[in-house]
């Protein structure tokens, strides 16, 4: 019987939810026949197989949440035993939750199997019998300090580097949660609800694994939905969009400067360069990757762990994209290094995937500043949501014709407003003010010279 675990799908991802399964228990599967699709707060993936048989059991049922490391299926692929069963690689033992790092499973039958050596790209493992699943529990000490004892328990909490990562930089003690995940994992979401909902509990010195927790308290009936009511859970895509909202919200801090630009002279301009026709967007996204080397505090992020702020040297452009499921926000690497046409096939190519669901989670991960536009439903004016680790986002509006004063003449304009959304932590409104003054001068003299011969 071949037991797949959910590999280690990619950087910081530890946990992914079922959007579809392709096969059916007792059903015939091929070798790389694609299983399930899968979507991480990345992007939506194929798990393939990685053997030929009959699928005995589907490890989880659609909208369930599978942590990496756990049995996604099994299938009998003719082999009589589960022969020579070696501990996952490095990346997987941990997304796994093994504690400590160091001890190997052990059979119920024989000494610990020698660890082989981890390589570069596992797509699946026979994982041990159920025996030998979980190494034994860390026997009390006599005579170990509160402070140890404590230290103890932290060490042996079962939680991946992502979330031991997430409890530093929120505060929480994992000595102090009881996970709610499979073997008593401490998954993210209890960590956020122990940096919300600080409790009360104690490692006793004793059993330095037992944490106290508080007495649950019984919810009261719900009343039911009035009957116009239409219920639908939160799955997929929005549920990963909620989950990145709420940690953009809950760490960065806000503010939003609002400044109008008068665009008719580069739409002009465009407008005159016939089959090579460049969108508005395109425009702004070549200003914004020329002005930001002069706004460093712009193009960075702040590493919470360590009171750092990082300097990011290269600018990878966001261009938030809305595909049929949601927001997503593809990236273009090295976008300073590119001219105004190919920032824009470049955009084009991308929002194309993202439309057709074929984005993979390279493309949508390692920005650095992000641009937000919803073209001609641009509105007035936008508050855009930082998207967190970084520190500013741009709201492009949409482009509207208005009077405007030309000496004492009443004149037509193509005018619009860009809404600029930065983490108040990292960069100051003079800050973010400066920026959009720039990009004011950038746009409104029309200043590109890779598309306009005589441009400054």
């Amino acid at each position: 019987m071949f037991r797949f675990l959910l590999p280690d799908i990619g950087e910081g991802v530890v946990e992914a939810e079922v959007i579809e399964w392709r096969v059916r228990e007792g059903e015939r599967v091929e070798l790389d026949q694609v299983l399930v699709e899968l979507m991480t707060d990345k992007a939506n993936i194929e798990i393939p197989s990685p053997v030929a048989g009959v699928v005995a059991k589907l490890g989880f049922a659609q909208g369930d949440i599978v942590p990496v490391g756990a049995v996604l299926i099994e299938i009998d692929d003719g082999a009589s035993a589960v022969a020579g069963a070696a501990p996952a690689p490095a990346e997987l033992a941990a997304s796994a939750e093994v504690a400590p790092p160091a001890r190997t499973p052990t059979s119920a039958s024989g000494p610990p199997a020698p660890p082989r050596p981890a390589s570069r790209a596992p797509a699946a493992t026979r994982a041990p019998e159920p025996g030998g699943a979980h190494p034994p529990a860390m026997p009390p000490r006599p005579g170990l300090s509160h402070h140890r004892v404590a230290a103890a328990a932290r060490e042996s909490a079962q939680a991946v580097p992502a979330v031991r990562e997430l409890a530093k930089r929120l505060g929480v003690d994992l000595a102090t949660i009881v996970g709610s995940g499979p073997a008593g994992r401490v998954m993210r979401r209890d960590v956020e609800e122990a940096a919300r909902n600080p409790a009360p509990m104690r490692v006793t010195a004793t059993q330095p694994q037992q944490v106290e927790a508080p007495p649950k308290q019984e919810e009261a009936p719900r009343a039911p939905d009035p009957p116009d009511w239409k219920r639908v859970p939160l799955r997929g895509l929005r549920r990963a969009i909620a989950r990145h909202m709420r940690e953009a919200r809950h760490h960065a801090a806000h503010f939003t400067y609002v400044e109008e630009l008068d665009l008719t002279t580069l739409l002009e301009r465009a407008a005159a360069l016939g089959g090579q026709k460049l969108s508005p967007l395109a425009f702004i996204a070549r200003a914004v990757v020329r002005a930001l080397p002069d706004h460093p505090s712009l193009n960075a992020s702040l590493d919470e762990a360590r009171d750092d702020v990082i300097y990011k040297q290269r600018v990878h452009l966001g261009i938030a994209v809305a595909a049929p499921d949601g927001l997503v926000v593809p990236v273009i690497r090295d976008a300073g290094a590119l001219t105004t046409r190919d920032l824009a096939l470049a955009t084009d190519a991308l929002s194309r995937r993202a439309r057709e669901g074929k984005l993979t989670p390279d493309e949508l991960r390692g920005g650095t500043f992000t641009i937000s536009s919803l073209g001609k439903l641009g509105g007035i004016v936008s508050t855009p949501i930082v998207n967190y680790p970084e520190v500013a986002i741009l709201g492009v509006n949409a482009i509207r014709t208005l009077p405007r004063f030309a000496g004492d003449q009443i004149v037509a304009r193509r005018l619009m407003n860009l809404s600029i959304s930065v983490d108040h932590r990292v960069a100051d409104g003079a800050h973010a003010a400066q920026f959009i003054a720039d990009l004011r001068a950038i746009l409104e003299s029309a200043d590109f010279p890779d598309v306009f011969s005589g441009s400054n």
